[in-house]
């Protein structure tokens, strides 16, 4: 027995032996040369945070979370919460010296120590409490531009001030247990929610978030949280307020200077799509990431072939007729017939179908009054690629003049770079009409996932993510007038009449005319391409007669990422009639989305994303229990539609109002001053008749009765034509005096500006030629492709085909000129204004001086003022079509003559 040999084994072992000892040595070797975990100091283990986020942590601003005891601090880690800064890469810092290796995030904190964001992360430590090493690093609130500040823990909850441009912007209270409803879910949700928490938080819980805003924000604020929830101290003057844990309302004690809201961001159980991309892109890096949204993309695609396509989840009227226009008016709605690529064409291809929604609604007086569309949205279905014949696109028209548009944030998208989210608001649902689906994450081509390198949203004048120069840009004012077109660059955003977003969140409608401008967009959503047909005449000098000559040839779509994928698309445009057009396809690349964006007549326009991002058209009707009834243009639309008219949005959408409701139209123009009771002009008004475009109304001035007439920006082309009594010298050219003949029968009024003196008379121009030599003195009425200006005289010189003449100015910047007080002779005297939508002011009255129609212009918002005198003070009129005295073809005064235009769509071109 003993003889039975262990040698196999002995010599198994021995022939080992050295493999053994040499793996041994290596990990030695590996072990000394590894350095030491830090010490137990708080300097130390912030240092070591700081290293994971590749920035600085001081050593204050960390926190540990609760033990999970021996095992499991030591094997998976303690987790600890920490506000950390890191580093922004600067290629020019290294030519700027030392001073600006802290990148620019530096300087937007008053301290020096840069923008901060909200981590989390474990940390492995011994039984001594020593700090071995660290990973799982998650960013929880993720705004480059916002420095957090103020951190404070207790429990499972945790919150910290967001603060930028000196003002505290919100307010993040974050509840890392979750949200308390896994329990509820079935487990495939249970299953995808424990997989968003863990990317989100680190944690298989995730966390349920309340956020804080400001519409008056403090300069400062400290919190502390306690068992009833989270207590504040806002502002200098320490105004307390309390998040009560309970309600989840702001109590703020009956004083509020800061406007305080609390929203709850509910926790939206993602799909497996939209896990796919970034678990790919936190596990595999980017490159892996976009491989596979390819592969779900295509997986997709396949799948939704072998689908049945679902019938039609919308009716029509049938062909549209043209809007009813009196004679010699041309009718704009709906769009001109969109021209077929394919020949032959399928039936009903490129005509337009007026879309009548299967809901139990529509816009008020719409059956009944004749002069109206019976619908504001026309469809139609285009094939774009004559080599492509299988491709198709659906194409919604949408008559603005009906329609106003709101933007709205969703909450969990965009993401913001400062500040709180989105809070997803669903409009009015009186007035809600619809909504079309918006690209939910957005950035500029080929930018990595940073939050500096997303493309701009800003909501109610709050830039969730500030606009970038040159995107390709969705804007709307306040009134929901929409606007199209590449975001000015230069840096110089004060001198862009877009910038609104740099305003404070609080301002009110009237506030922009207030501050110098109503034409701000207070939201505006950046897309990843834009559409712009070059060689588009103007819109306005062309409403007047057949629709503007394009140059399609020209037509380009900036390229972006994916643009060969065959997918999912779609886009929103404006034509140039100033309707909207939105453009959608299953299957589209960029290039045929481009094709029939060009045919639909597009002028400018923005791409609204593509797959996986929701996209389409949803008709939207609330119900009295506030469901929503939706019902998609067509029913291969990926859109999500909110489902209840109390429900926040996680995603972005651009929502469609009626303008209206039982009240008449809205003027589509500026009608300033509370008490001035303005009423539709008696004289005739350019169509449609149910939107009246000149309003009058009277008040009184120094004890003199101001009577005062408004014209509608868009809604008229003005001439100036000089009068029979103007002297001229014997060498200069003779002026026109009456506007052209094809003209004459759309000219709704004529204004007075009077006629020069004898001797030096003031300077005159009419169509570029000058007939009085300009002296530089006063004011100027500046007449541009049919826009008035009024100007301070002097300075550029007119450009060609533009009318002006020199007049007294009697205010500039909002005051009364010395001009003004001038007395003179007792007569009808007039002076007019422009505001900043472009509305023309024109105040009349009988008295001796200037004063009491200057005065009366500036208290209703004007800042810059022009006595309609030439110098000859003659009697100033205003005379209107179908009124009393008649208009004439000519006067012996130069006259303003108001030529007008059937009232156009109201998008509009961003321009600097």
């Amino acid at each position: 027995m003993t003889d039975r040999p262990l040698s196999p084994w002995i010599d198994h072992l021995r022939g080992r032996l050295p493999i053994a000892l040499g793996v041994a040595l290596l990990g030695v070797v590996a072990r000394l040369s590894t350095p030491p975990p830090p010490a137990r100091t708080a300097d130390a283990i912030a240092g070591m945070l700081g290293e994971a986020i590749g920035g600085a942590v001081d050593p204050d601003d960390f926190v540990w979370e609760e033990r999970g005891g021996f095992f499991s601090d030591a094997l998976l880690g303690r987790r600890v919460l920490f506000l950390g800064v890191p580093r922004v890469p600067d290629p020019g810092a290294a030519e700027r010296g030392p001073e600006a290796e802290r990148g620019p995030d530096a300087e937007r904190a008053p301290d020096g120590r840069g923008a901060a964001d909200l981590y989390r992360a474990r940390v492995r430590l011994t039984r001594s409490g020593r700090p071995v090493s660290l990973d799982g690093v998650r960013n929880l609130t993720g705004t480059p531009l916002g420095d957090d500040r103020g951190l404070v823990a207790r429990g499972s909850r945790v919150a910290v001030t967001t603060t930028a441009f000196g003002v505290v912007q919100g307010i993040t209270q974050l509840d890392l247990g979750g949200d308390g409803r896994a329990g509820a879910r079935p487990v495939g949700e249970r299953l995808r929610a424990a997989i968003d928490g863990w990317l989100e938080t680190g944690s298989v819980d995730g966390a349920s978030r309340t956020e804080i805003s400001f519409d008056n924000p403090p300069a400062s604020a400290r919190l502390d949280l306690v068992d009833e929830g989270l207590v504040m101290a806002l502002g200098p003057e320490a105004v307390p307020a309390a998040l009560n844990a309970g309600t989840g309302e702001v109590d703020t004690g009956g004083r509020d200077p800061f406007v305080a809201r609390a929203h709850h961001l509910p926790r939206r159980v993602p799909s497996l799509g939209e896990l796919a991309g970034p678990s790919a892109e936190r596990l595999l890096g980017p490159t892996a990431a976009a491989a596979v949204e390819r592969l779900a993309l295509a997986a997709d695609r396949a799948a939704a072939g072998l689908r049945a396509a679902p019938a039609a989840a919308y009716v029509t009227r049938g062909p549209a007729s043209p809007e009813p226009a009196p004679e010699g008016w041309p009718s704009l709605w709906p769009p001109p017939p969109v021209a077929p690529a394919v020949d032959p064409p399928l039936p009903g291809e490129g005509a337009w179908e007026l879309v009548a929604p299967s809901l139990p609604r529509a816009l008020p007086g719409i059956e009944e009054d004749p002069q109206r569309p019976s619908s504001p949205f026309a469809a139609t279905t285009l094939r774009p690629d004559p080599r492509r014949s299988e491709l198709r696109v659906h194409l919604l028209a949408i008559d603005t003049r009906h329609i106003r548009f709101t933007l709205q944030a969703g909450h969990e998208a965009p993401r913001p770079t400062v500040g709180p989210r989105g809070t997803g608001q669903i409009p009015n649902p009186s007035t809600l009409r619809g909504a079309i689906g918006l690209g939910a994450s957005a950035r500029a081509p080929g930018a990595p996932h940073a939050g500096t390198e997303s493309l701009g949203m800003v909501v109610g004048g709050r830039a969730l993510v500030p606009p970038r120069d040159g995107a390709a840009t969705l804007g709307v004012d306040l009134s929901g007038r929409p606007y199209f077109g590449a975001w000015p660059s230069g840096g110089d955003v004060e001198r862009v009449p877009w910038a609104l977003w740099q305003r404070p969140a609080a301002a009110s409608p009237g506030a922009p005319r207030a501050e110098g401008s109503a034409r701000f967009p207070w939201a505006l959503w950046q897309g990843p391409s834009l559409f712009e047909a070059g060689g588009a005449a103007a819109p306005l000098a062309l409403l007047a007669g057949p629709p503007a000559e394009r140059a399609p040839a020209s037509a380009t779509l900036s390229s972006g990422d994916g643009d060969d994928l065959v997918v999912e698309r779609a886009a929103l445009c404006m034509t140039d009639r100033g309707f909207v057009v939105h453009a959608w396809g299953s299957a589209l690349d960029a290039a045929a989305l481009r094709a029939a964006l060009e045919r639909a007549g597009c002028l400018a326009g923005v791409s609204l994303g593509r797959a996986p991002d929701p996209l389409g058209v949803a008709f939207l009707s609330p119900q009295q229990d506030g469901i929503l009834t939706a019902e998609r243009l067509s029913p291969a639309m990926s859109i999500a539609p909110p489902e209840h008219a109390a429900a926040a949005s996680p995603r972005p959408f651009l929502f469609f109002e009626s303008r209206w409701t039982d009240a008449p139209p809205a003027p589509d123009l500026s009608l300033p001053g509370e008490s001035v009771g303005w009423a539709a002009d008696g004289g005739a008004q350019p169509p449609p008749a149910w939107s009246p475009a000149v309003y009058a109304a009277d008040t009184v001035h120094l004890g003199a009765q101001v009577r005062v007439h408004a014209f509608a920006p868009d809604r008229f082309l003005f001439r100036l034509r000089a009068g029979s009594r103007e002297i001229s010298p014997r060498s200069a050219p003779k002026l026109d005096a009456e506007v052209p003949a094809d003209e004459r029968r759309q000219v709704l009024a004529a204004i007075g500006v009077g006629t020069g003196r004898r001797r030096g008379p003031r300077g005159l121009a009419v169509g570029g030629t000058v007939g009085l030599r300009f002296r530089g003195e006063g004011g100027l009425l500046l007449v541009q492709k049919g826009r008035v200006e009024i100007r301070p005289a002097g300075g550029a010189p007119l450009a060609p085909g533009a009318d002006a003449t020199e007049l007294p100015l009697t205010a500039d910047d909002g005051r009364l000129r010395p001009e003004a007080r001038e007395i003179g002779t007792m007569r009808r005297r007039s002076a007019a204004c422009v505001l900043d939508d472009g509305t023309l002011l024109v105040a009349t009255t009988t008295f001796d001086s200037d004063e009491a129609t200057t005065e009366a212009l500036l208290d209703l918002g004007c800042a810059r003022v022009a006595a309609l005198d030439r110098g000859a003070h003659r009697n100033a009129f205003v005379h209107r079509a179908s009124g009393d005295p008649a208009l004439q073809q000519a006067y012996e005064e130069t006259a303003l003559f108001a030529v007008g235009v059937a009232m156009p769509g109201r998008a509009r071109r961003i321009t600097p």
